[in-house]
C-alpha cells in the first residue's frame, strides 16, 4: 500500500477544507487581457489607439479582479506553513492518521490555487514535498513492521500447533492452524520470500493435522469394531505401518483410509488392525502413564499401566513403569 492508498483510506469522506476559488469574472478578465495581445500581433507595427487603449483597460480590471485574491493567496500560503509545521509535529507523536489528514488539506488548498499563480505554487511545493516524504517514509515502515508483526504471529502459531500435536493435543492444535491461516492468508503484499518460507511451514502442519485426524478417524472406526466383539490377537505392532496407510491417504485425497485397505486382503487387513490399532493404543496408555507420573498423579498413571498389562502381559516398558510407581498409591 502507497501514500495515496493509505490517504484514500484513512480520511475518505472526510470534510475537504476550504480552498481558494476563482470567480467566472476572474478568469474573464486574464482572459481577456492576453486575448487582446493577438491584436497587437495582427497590427505588427501599425499604431492602433483603440488596442492600446483597450489593453491598458484589461490590465487595471485583471490587476482590480485578482488584488483580493492575490491576499488569499498569502493568506492560504501562511495557512499551509502552519499545517505542515502541524503534521510534522503529529509525525513526531507516530499519529500517522492525523498526519495524513493535515496533508490532504494542504494539497487541497494547494491545488485550488489559479494556474496564473504559479510561482506561488512553486514555492509552497518544494515545502509540501519535504512533508510528503516523511509521511512516505514513516507510513512504510509502519506497514512493514506490521507486517513483520503479522509474519512473527503465523509462525508462532504453526509453532505451538505442532506443540500442541506432540501433547496429543489434537483441539488447540486445530485451532492454532486455522488462526495462522485466516492471518497467513490475509498478510498484505511484500515479503515474498518469508511469506514462501512461512508456507512451507503452514503446509507441513496441514499434512500432520491431517495424518493424524484420518488416525484418530480410523481408531474410532475400529474402537466400534472392538466393542461389537473384535478381539485383538497380536501385540507386536508398530505405528509406522498404519501411519503409512494415512500418508497413503494424504497423498490420494479423494480415497479415504477404509477404501484404502479394501484393497488388500481380509487377512492381511485383519492383521494390519490388530497389529497397528494395538500397538497405538498401548503407546497411548504409556505416555499418559509418563505424564501423569510426572505430575504425582500416581493412581492415574497406575490404571493406564494396569490396562497396557492386561492386553499386553509381557510388555516390559509397562512393567519398568509399573515399578517406579510409589507405593502409597
Amino acid at each position: 500500500m502507497d501514500i495515496d492508498d493509505f490517504l484514500d483510506k484513512e480520511i475518505g469522506g472526510e470534510e475537504k477544507p476550504e480552498v481558494i476559488e476563482t470567480t467566472k469574472e476572474e478568469k474573464d478578465a486574464v482572459k481577456w487581457y492576453f486575448s487582446l495581445w493577438d491584436k497587437v500581433s495582427e497590427a505588427k507595427f501599425s499604431w492602433n489607439d483603440e488596442i492600446y487603449t483597450e489593453l491598458d483597460k484589461a490590465a487595471k480590471k485583471v490587476k482590480e479582479e485578482l488584488s483580493g485574491l492575490s491576499s488569499k493567496i498569502q493568506g492560504q500560503k501562511n495557512v499551509i506553513k502552519r499545517l505542515i509545521d502541524r503534521a510534522f509535529k503529529e509525525l513526531r507523536n507516530k499519529d500517522y492518521e492525523a498526519a495524513a489528514k493535515i496533508y490532504s488539506e494542504i494539497t487541497d488548498m494547494r491545488n485550488s490555487f489559479p494556474d496564473f499563480f504559479l510561482e506561488e505554487k512553486k514555492a509552497i511545493n518544494k515545502e509540501i514535498f519535504q512533508l510528503y516524504e516523511k509521511l512516505h517514509d514513516q507510513i512504510d515502515s509502519k506497514f512493514i513492521d506490521d507486517l513483520n508483526e503479522s509474519l512473527a504471529k503465523v509462525d508462532k502459531l504453526i509453532r505451538n500447533s505442532f506443540s500442541s500435536i506432540k501433547l496429543g493435543k489434537i483441539e488447540p492444535a486445530k485451532d492454532f492452524y486455522e488462526t495462522a491461516l485466516e492471518t497467513y492468508k490475509n498478510l498484505p503484499n511484500g515479503f515474498l520470500g518469508q511469506k514462501l518460507e512461512l508456507g512451507n511451514g503452514l503446509l507441513a502442519l496441514y499434512k500432520e493435522l491431517s495424518i493424524h485426524m484420518q488416525i484418530k478417524n480410523l481408531q474410532q472406526e475400529l474402537d466400534k469394531k472392538s466393542l461389537a466383539g473384535y478381539k485383538f490377537v497380536d501385540s507386536g505392532a508398530n505405528l509406522k505401518l498404519l501411519s503409512e496407510i494415512i500418508k497413503n491417504k494424504v497423498e490420494r485425497p479423494r480415497s479415504s483410509a477404509f477404501s484404502y485397505l479394501k484393497d488388500i486382503s481380509t487377512e492381511e487387513r485383519s492383521h494390519i488392525h490388530n497389529k497397528t490399532l494395538l500397538d497405538k493404543l498401548v503407546a497411548r496408555k504409556l505416555d499418559r502413564a509418563k505424564i501423569n507420573l510426572k505430575k504425582g498423579l500416581n493412581l492415574e498413571a497406575k490404571k493406564n499401566i494396569d490396562a497396557i498389562l492386561k492386553v499386553d502381559p509381557e510388555n516390559k516398558e509397562a512393567k519398568v513403569l509399573l515399578s517406579s510407581v510409589p507405593v502409597e498409591y
